[in-house]
């Protein structure tokens, strides 16, 4: 059976806002536009081209983030082949709500450059060329990157202890 147009958007609407309540604990009454998501997802492709090169773990990260936050499908497929060769301040003050969110752009840039499970010199160089475009200390990129070690580290735990014998549906 095909989904329709309007199953489709009733089940982003649904996903973006378990998304940001499950995240944030938001209880959001509409979800973010895709004026308001491409800026923040693609500075987070930006960063994680800090290095030259962007892994298809990490662009596949930072989509499902998108969808995950309701990003439309064509935007969706824009991120899949964007470059991310621009310029990070340009790309991230394209968003208003950029301002309320630095803090935000910072773990999230921190978590997609690293979700290939690497994170390169070259990658932290560009979060902190983002840090300084938009206002945030060294020591406070220092304890995001803690805090992002330390969810990492958690998951890991979480995944030994609920599946020992790994992924159940393979």
């Amino acid at each position: 059976m095909v989904a329709t147009t309007a199953e489709i958007g009733f089940a982003r609407e649904i996903i973006a806002k378990w998304y940001f309540k499950e995240l944030w604990d938001w209880d959001l009454d509409t979800i973010p536009t895709d004026e308001e998501l491409s800026p923040f997802l693609k500075s987070n492709l930006v960063v994680a081209n800090g290095d030259g090169e962007i892994s298809e773990e990490e662009r596949k990260w930072i989509t499902g983030k998108g969808a995950a936050a309701g990003a439309s499908d064509s935007l969706l497929k824009e991120l899949e082949t964007y470059p991310a060769n621009e310029d990070i301040l340009e790309v991230v003050t394209r968003a208003p709500a950029t301002n309320k969110s630095r803090r935000a752009a910072i773990y999230f840039a921190v978590r997609a450059a690293a979700s290939d499970k690497t994170y390169t010199e070259g990658e932290k160089a560009s979060v902190r060329k983002l840090a300084q475009a938009i206002g945030i200390s060294e020591e406070l990129v220092n304890e995001i990157e803690d805090l992002c070690l330390e969810e990492q580290r958690l998951k890991e735990k979480r995944i030994a202890l609920c599946f020992p014998e790994g992924d159940p549906f393979k």
